[in-house]
């Protein structure tokens, strides 16, 4: 039998992960990573193959569940061998770890093998189990090791294919024309212009009652007031939510995860921020002065950036300097002339005619209730990338 060739291979015990392993292999595939599950991918049956697989995945990653009958010892444990040799192999491996579980194979410093760094751990929250993979795939992006071994895979098949090729054109004697087909540029599919569609909606406390209210550009906005946006795009790109309070404070509400690349968006899909059906609520020291929704075909470095800052480590002054120079840079054709044609950084040209994605059918609306009600969605149409500005004002409590 053939090993399993794979991005991550993702070792657990056979048939007692409880859902945990399925999960993760779930939610690294959503990242793009081809996983091999031990157990299913690779049957335990299939000793040789099953640790083959593990040599021809660049990434390992042990996941530290609890089990229906717990082994005795880390040696007793069925993941021992596929542990060892992923040591023995030296690939990039880390441990995605239930605190509320003692694992020994995870914790023990085992003969044979060197004692796993702190950034080698990662904690699973059952509870947010989204954001503990996204933490996982970040770490297995990141690594350079892991990187350089892609690299090296991808160049060996390339030269393989290469070789294969040569050989047919030599047999044919079809060198020129076939060095020509192989070289010959690939036309990149041109894309319509970025296309936002959205609404935006509030609520007010009003003799005990949650009373809804549109959010336009001028709004006047209260202490105490909840917002919520929602919106779809009309291609695949990238989208952010941020808000700019009356003090200069700067905070992201879409995407949600602090993590590069979450503001990853489908066409045609309905997104809310918050998200999970929450509201953001005005507060009262600080107020709300602006609602920023931002998107296009290529991720905006200065947003990404700021999305990745969840400690809080830049100042108040360089979030407002990564909003506003990101602002007064976008490719939306209305703040600057901009000479065509337009192309994004893959190098896709923006062509006017090619028509958008149309909104879902089904639009979010407000919780029964007191909630808004479903509408239809404002439009705005940019080029490479588009923004809507929401300036809001300040209402006094009657």
């Amino acid at each position: 039998m053939k090993p399993v060739e794979c991005d991550v291979y993702l070792c657990c015990r056979d048939g007692e992960d409880r859902g945990m392993a399925s999960e993760v292999a779930a939610g690294l595939a959503r990242f793009g990573f081809k996983v091999c599950v031990s157990g299913r991918d690779a049957p335990a049956a299939l000793q040789p193959e099953r640790l083959a697989s593990i040599e021809h995945a660049p990434d390992f990653v042990l996941v530290s569940a609890p089990a229906s009958n717990e082994p005795a010892s880390a040696r007793d444990d069925p993941r021992a061998a596929d542990f060892a040799h992923a040591f023995k192999t030296r690939r990039n491996i880390l441990v995605l770890a239930d605190p509320a579980h003692a694992d020994p194979l995870a914790s023990a410093g085992l003969p044979g093998r060197p004692k796993l760094a702190a950034w080698q751990r990662i904690a699973y929250d059952p509870e947010r189990p989204r954001e503990s993979i996204a933490l996982l795939a970040h770490r297995l992006l990141s690594s350079s090791e892991v990187n350089d071994r892609r690299l090296m895979r991808t160049a060996k098949r390339a030269f393989i294919a290469l070789a294969v090729v040569l050989a047919v054109a030599v047999a044919s004697r079809a060198v020129p024309l076939a060095v020509r087909w192989w070289n010959r540029p690939a036309a990149a599919q041109p894309l319509p212009r970025f296309t936002l569609y959205w609404t935006a909606d509030g609520q007010r406390m009003q003799n005990g009652q949650w009373a809804a209210f549109p959010l336009t550009d001028g709004s006047a906005v209260a202490a105490g007031d909840r917002i919520r946006l929602a919106f779809s795009t009309g291609s695949d790109g990238f989208a952010y939510v941020v808000t700019r309070d009356a003090l200069g404070g700067v905070s992201v509400l879409f995407p949600g995860a602090a993590v590069r690349g979450a503001s990853r968006i489908r066409r045609g899909e309905a997104h809310e921020a918050p998200a999970d059906g929450r509201w953001f609520t005005v507060d009262a020291r600080t107020g709300l002065a602006a609602i920023y929704l931002i998107a296009g075909h290529d991720p905006l470095e200065n947003l990404e950036e700021l999305t990745e800052d969840g400690d809080g480590s830049l100042t108040p002054g360089a979030r407002m300097e990564l909003l506003h120079s990101t602002v007064a840079g976008l490719l939306d054709g209305k703040r600057t002339a901009v000479p065509r044609p337009v192309r994004t950084r893959t190098g896709r040209e923006i062509v006017d005619s090619l028509p958008p994605a149309s909104p879902p059918s089904v639009w979010p609306g407000g919780p029964s209730g007191g909630g808004t009600a479903a509408r239809e969605p404002a439009v705005q149409i940019g080029l490479a990338s588009v923004v809507m500005e929401l300036r809001l004002g300040q209402a006094g409590r009657n």
